[in-house]
């Protein structure tokens, strides 16, 4: 995860570990990422036994509103890449193809550079 945040450090300003829970191969995370522009990204990720990964990253601006949130909960049947979906404007939910922190980071860092364009 450090080496992670390490390849983003262009755009991140700081962090905060919420959580951090390990039993065997078993994982709990929470984590908070600043931006440089104090935009925030909030990380969930629990790994089962059974290899089953839940995951939400919540990216809010500086006042705290929604710009976009990946997850995988198991609520939108009707998207094309269920579970994997995304919320943005409105609190629309569309197709979403990232599904890692990484790919996460790297759309948030390109969305940053283009200033902010439709996630």
């Amino acid at each position: 995860m450090l080496d992670l945040i390490s390849r983003y450090r262009e755009i991140i300003k700081d962090f905060n570990v919420l959580l951090y829970d390990q039993e065997g191969e078993r994982y709990r995370i929470k984590i908070e990422l600043i931006f440089k522009d104090d935009s925030k990204l909030f990380i969930k990720e629990y790994l089962f036994e059974n290899n089953e990964r839940k995951y939400a990253y919540h990216w809010s601006d500086i006042s705290g509103i929604l710009i976009c949130r990946w997850d995988n909960a198991s609520h939108w049947r009707n998207i094309g890449t269920f579970p994997h979906h995304k919320h943005i404007k409105n609190n629309e939910v569309i197709a979403s193809v990232e599904t890692t922190l990484e790919d996460i980071l790297q759309k948030i860092s390109n969305l940053m550079k283009a200033g902010y364009v439709d996630p």
